[in-house]
C-alpha cells in the first residue's frame, strides 16, 4: 500500500507501543486527533467514530488507549471503550503494511481477550488482516444514504398515496409532537432511550452526561430534535427522532420508540417528520446508521429512498484459530463506526 514495491518493510518494534488508561496528556491527545484527521482525509472513511472521538477530545478517564510511536511521531492509535467490548484503530498511511496494526491488535487482545474490533468501511485490507489474525465478523452496521432527498422523498410518498399513510404524530388523537427542550427533557429522554434500545450495545447505555456532551457540540440544534408524548403529559416521552446537520450533510441521528408504542406506525411518522425537517434545510445528502440484521428498520428506510453506501463490520477473535503470522507481509486493519441507532 504505502511501501515501496519490491522492498520488504521491517517488522514492527513492539517496544514502541504504549498501553495506557485514563485521560491522555494534552500533547498526546492533540497528536491522536491529528492522526485521526489525516487518516480520514486519506481513506475517505472514519476510523474513530463519534463517541470515541468525543472521549478522546474530552479526556474521558474511563477509556483505554494504545499509542504507537516512531520516535516522537504518533503513527498508530487505538481506543477501547470503557466496558471493554469494542475498540477502534487507526494507523498513519505512511506506516501501513509494517505489521503495526497486528501488533496493536495483539497487545490489546492479550490484555482484553473479548474485545471486538471495528473495521469501518470493511475495506479489503481490513478483511485480509482480520482473516490473518483469526478474527471473525460478529456484527455489521450499515450506513444508508439518500441523495437528492427532496426528489427521493416525493417519489416515495407519491408511491404510497394509494395506501393508508402512517399516523402523523402531530395530529394523532391524544398525542403531541414537539421539539426537545434543553433544561427540561434530558432525564426523560435518557430514560426513554434506555428502554427503546435496551438490547443495543452502545445507544442504550447513553447517560445524561453523554447527552449533555452531544448537546454541547456545534452541530446540536433542538429544532431538529423531535419528541412524542401523550397530550397533556409532556414528561412521559413515547418516542423521538433526533436529526443532525454537520458539514452540509443531514443525518437521522437516532430514532426510538417505547416497546408499547410500537406497531402503530409512529416510528415511520417520526422518521418522516425528521426527513421533512432535513429536507427543508436544502440538504442534498442524508445518511443514517442501522444494524444490518434489523430487517424491519432496513425495509422502512429503503421505502423512504435510502440505500446502503457503507458497511462497518466488527471482528472478534476466534478462540479456535491461533494462526502464525508474518507481520511484515500483512495488510492493515482499519476498524469502523459506532453506530447510530435505529428504531
Amino acid at each position: 500500500m504505502s511501501t515501496e514495491r519490491g522492498v520488504s518493510p521491517p517488522a514492527w518494534d513492539e517496544a514502541s507501543i504504549e498501553l495506557t488508561a485514563g485521560a491522555l496528556p494534552e500533547a498526546h491527545r492533540t497528536a491522536a486527533l491529528a492522526l485521526v484527521s489525516t487518516a480520514l482525509e486519506h481513506d475517505g472513511v472514519v476510523a474513530v467514530t463519534e463517541a470515541q472521538h468525543l472521549a478522546l477530545q474530552t479526556g474521558d478517564p474511563a477509556v483505554t488507549h494504545l499509542l504507537a510511536w516512531q520516535g516522537n511521531q504518533l503513527v498508530g492509535y487505538a481506543q477501547q471503550v470503557p466496558d471493554g467490548a469494542s475498540a477502534e484503530l487507526v494507523v498513519a498511511p505512511a506506516f501501513r503494511r509494517r505489521g503495526l496494526a497486528s501488533a496493536m491488535i495483539g497487545l490489546l487482545s492479550d490484555n482484553f481477550p473479548q474485545v471486538c474490533w471495528w473495521a469501518h468501511g470493511d475495506l479489503p485490507p481490513a478483511r485480509a488482516t482480520a482473516d490473518a489474525l483469526g478474527l471473525s465478523p460478529v456484527r455489521e452496521l450499515w450506513q444508508m444514504s439518500m441523495l437528492q432527498p427532496a426528489q427521493s422523498m416525493l417519489a416515495a410518498w407519491s408511491e404510497h398515496q394509494a395506501t393508508p399513510r402512517s399516523t402523523d404524530p402531530a395530529t394523532a388523537p391524544g398525542l403531541t409532537t414537539r421539539t426537545f427542550q434543553p433544561g427540561q427533557d434530558e432525564d426523560a429522554w435518557v430514560e426513554l432511550n434506555a428502554v427503546a434500545f435496551a438490547g443495543h450495545p452502545e445507544q442504550g447505555k447513553l447517560t445524561r452526561a453523554d447527552l449533555e456532551q452531544r448537546m454541547a457540540q456545534p452541530w446540536f440544534d433542538p429544532a431538529g430534535f423531535f419528541v412524542l408524548h401523550p397530550a397533556g403529559r409532556p414528561t412521559e416521552l413515547l418516542g423521538y427522532c433526533w436529526t443532525k446537520v454537520d458539514n452540509q450533510a443531514g443525518e437521522i441521528y437516532a430514532i426510538g420508540l417505547r416497546p408499547e408504542a410500537q406497531g402503530r406506525r409512529l416510528g415511520t411518522a417520526l422518521l418522516e417528520r425528521g426527513l421533512r425537517h432535513l429536507t427543508s434545510r436544502g440538504l442534498e445528502h442524508l445518511v443514517l446508521y442501522v444494524e444490518a440484521d434489523n430487517a424491519p428498520a432496513v425495509a422502512a428506510y429503503r421505502r423512504q429512498g435510502f440505500e446502503v453506501t457503507q458497511r462497518h463490520v466488527q471482528y472478534a477473535r476466534d478462540p479456535e484459530l491461533e494462526p502464525e503470522l508474518e507481520p511484515e507481509l500483512e495488510p492493515e486493519l482499519e476498524p469502523e463506526p459506532e453506530p447510530e441507532p435505529e428504531e
